[in-house]
């Protein structure tokens, strides 16, 4: 690895880079023999058989690194050179950071029931979790997912899974953290719910939600005539 024109030591196999947002930190995956491992401002962390390529992340304010990793027939998520609980396997991406840095939240499977991690503690298990990964309140204190529960999804806010759908789409909080919505479809139909109150049912909810700069909640839709219009909270 080379940077700034000052070239590192050599391995035999390197894996993509990762710059911290404020570019002062460097890290990578480098495979010496059958060993890989994972360097962080040149200090080497655990010994793994493999990380997982893309997963490598610097928190939002730089001052923290995660990655998942594999030993033997297990998997595990590698928080600042300490490996986190094992499982038998690990959602694709990367393990998501809050805004402040200060919590870790990422997918795990144990057999076949899987669960998100928070603080390396798994939550409630379910037949199947959301492929967008859990999401954080902006201010860090709550934390979303969606989960499939008997052949219905749901979304798990701050540990309590609400109503059952045939699928779920985006999920957003408002900028204070205070206000949680998220699109829905059942027989068909398209809805929006905030803070649990559903909304009218629509043809489909084509964007959205998003949370405008004055707190109102804004989606488009499809009405009963199939015109495109533009859906917001009084």
């Amino acid at each position: 690895v080379v940077v700034d024109g000052q070239a590192g030591p050599e391995y035999e196999v390197l894996g993509r880079l990762a710059l911290s947002p404020d570019g002062k930190r460097i890290a990578y995956m480098a495979r010496k023999g059958s060993s890989c491992f994972v360097y962080v401002d040149g200090q080497a962390g655990p010994e793994c058989d493999g990380i997982v390529e893309g997963s490598l992340v610097f928190s939002p304010d730089g001052k923290h690194v995660a990655y998942k990793a594999a030993k033997g027939s297990k998997r595990f998520v590698v928080l600042d050179g300490q490996a986190g609980p094992e499982f038998d396997g690990l959602a694709s991406g990367r393990p998501v950071f809050s805004a402040d840095g200060q919590r870790l939240a990422y997918e795990a499977r144990k057999a076949d029931r899987w669960s998100v991690v928070v603080d390396g503690k798994p939550g409630p298990e379910f037949d199947g979790v959301s492929e967008g990964g859990p999401v954080f309140s902006p201010d860090g204190k709550r934390v979303a997912y969606g989960a499939n529960l008997d052949e219905k999804w749901g979304f798990v806010v701050d540990g309590h899974r609400t109503a059952g759908y045939d699928s779920i789409g985006k999920i957003v909080f408002s900028a204070d953290g205070k206000h949680l919505a998220y699109s829905t479809k059942n027989r068909k139909k398209g809805s929006v719910v905030l803070d649990g109150q559903i909304s009218p049912e629509y043809q489909a909810v084509v964007s959205g939600p998003v949370f405008r700069r004055d707190g109102r909640l804004e989606c488009l839709v499809l009405d009963d005539s199939n015109n495109l219009c533009r859906a917001t909270t009084r």
